[in-house]
C-alpha cells in the first residue's frame, strides 16, 4: 500500500483496496497477512486477513466470491470525507457523519454506532473511534 494518506470511499473500498479485488490483487498491494481467519458469519464462510502492523482487516466473502467486500481500519492516519476520525469522541465523530448524506444512524447495544444505508459501522473504546469498518453497499 502506498505511503500516502489512505482515504475511505464507501462502497467502493479504501484508496489502493478497491471492493471486489481478488486475493492475489491483494496480496499484491500489501503482500502477505500477518494473520488470516476462515470464520462462518451466519452460514456464509468468510475469510479475514489482518495486518496488524499498519491497523487493517480484510474480508473475503463466500457470497462475494471470495473477492475483498469489507474493511476494517484502525490507522489513525486514514481519512473518511477528508477527515481523519480516529480518536475523536462519539458526540463529534456522530455529529460530523450526520453532516454528511449517508443516512441515518443507528445505535448499536455494544459500543458502535451503525449507517446502514452506507453499510458503515463505527466502534468506540472508551468513548473514542477506534475502528471504522466498511463494505459493499448491496444494490
Amino acid at each position: 500500500m502506498s505511503k500516502k494518506v489512505q482515504r475511505i470511499l464507501l462502497g467502493k473500498g479504501l484508496d489502493d483496496l478497491p471492493f471486489g479485488a481478488s486475493q492475489d490483487e491483494v496480496e499484491a498491494v500489501l503482500g502477505k497477512a500477518e494473520e488470516t481467519d476462515e470464520l462462518d458469519m451466519k452460514g456464509e464462510r468468510s475469510v479475514a486477513w489482518h495486518y496488524w502492523e499498519i491497523g487493517l482487516s480484510l474480508n473475503f466473502d463466500e457470497g462475494q466470491g471470495y473477492r475483498l467486500s469489507s474493511i476494517d481500519v484502525a490507522a489513525p492516519e486514514v481519512e473518511i470525507f477528508g477527515e481523519a476520525l480516529m480518536g475523536k469522541s462519539r458526540e463529534y465523530v456522530k455529529g460530523f457523519f450526520d453532516g454528511q448524506d449517508i443516512g441515518d444512524s443507528e445505535d448499536e447495544v455494544q459500543r458502535g454506532l451503525i449507517y446502514p444505508e452506507a453499510n458503515l459501522s463505527l466502534w468506540f473504546n472508551g468513548g473514542d473511534l477506534e475502528e471504522i469498518q466498511w463494505g459493499v453497499i448491496e444494490e
